[in-house]
C-alpha cells in the first residue's frame, strides 16, 4: 500500500507529535540496516566518525563503543531528531563522547579533513542534488577515509510503490555507485544486504 504523503515527509524530516512517534518507529524499524553499515566501517578505537542524516542517535552511540576513544558527530536536519537524540544520550553527551549537531548534509558544520569514517542511511532518497551532498561529504573527510551510504534501491520494486515519488526519489544502484565516483570517491563497491524479503544496497568509497 502507498503511503500518503504526509507520512512520507515525516520519514524525511520528522516534525511536531507526530515526529516523536516517528523517530522511535525509526530506531527500531532501521536499526539491522545501520548495524550492517557500522561493520562495513570496520571502525578503530581512535576513529573520529560522522553520521549524516544520525536522527536518533542510536547508531552513533554504538560506535562510541568500538571508536572508543575517538570523536564521534552526527548531524541532522530535523530539530525533532536533534532533540530526541540529544534525551536519548545525555550520558554520552555529558562525557563528551557524542556530538549532535542541527545542520544539512550539502553544508556540513565541520572544516576540511575531519573524519575517518562517514556514514549515511536511508538519506539519499532526500537529496534532491546528490552531487552536492556527496562532494561534501568527501570535503570533511581525511585522506584514506571510509564513506559507506545505504540505501533501499530502485531494483527493490515493493520499495518504489510504497513510497511516493514527490518526495523519495529512487535510484538504481548502478547511478548512486556513478554520483560517488562523480563526487571523488575511489575504490567504490557496491555491497548488498536483505533482511527478510527486503533488499538493502551500500555504496563504500574512499577518499585517496
Amino acid at each position: 500500500m502507498r503511503k500518503p504523503q504526509f507520512i512520507a515527509r515525516q520519514g524525511r524530516k520528522p516534525s511536531g507529535l507526530l515526529g516523536h512517534i516517528v523517530a522511535r518507529i525509526m530506531a527500531k524499524e532501521t536499526a539491522d540496516e545501520n548495524d550492517f553499515a557500522l561493520a562495513l566501517l570496520r571502525l578503530q578505537p581512535e576513529d573520529a566518525v560522522l553520521e549524516i542524516g544520525c536522527g536518533h542517535g542510536d547508531t552513533l552511540a554504538k560506535a562510541a563503543k568500538l571508536a572508543s576513544r575517538g570523536l564521534l558527530c552526527g548531524v541532522d536536519f530535523s530539530p525533532v531528531m536533534n532533540r530526541v537524540a540529544t534525551r536519548r544520550h545525555r550520558r554520552l553527551l555529558a562525557e563528551k563522547r557524542l556530538e549532535f549537531r542541527l545542520g544539512s548534509s550539502d553544508k556540513l558544520p565541520f572544516p576540511d579533513q575531519s573524519f575517518d569514517k562517514v556514514l549515511a542511511v536511508h538519506t539519499i532518497y532526500f537529496w534532491k542534488a546528490p552531487l552536492d551532498h556527496l562532494t561534501e561529504t568527501r570535503r570533511v573527510m581525511k585522506p584514506g577515509g571510509l564513506f559507506v551510504l545505504g540505501f533501499r534501491p530502485a531494483e527493490d520494486p515493493r520499495f518504489q510503490a510504497t513510497f511516493p515519488s514527490e518526495i523519495y526519489h529512487i535510484r538504481p544502484e548502478i547511478e548512486i555507485a556513478q554520483l560517488a565516483s562523480d563526487a571523488g570517491f575511489e575504490a567504490v563497491e557496491l555491497r548488498k544486504h536483505t533482511r527478510g524479503d527486503v533488499q538493502f544496497s551500500f555504496v563504500m568509497g574512499t577518499r585517496a
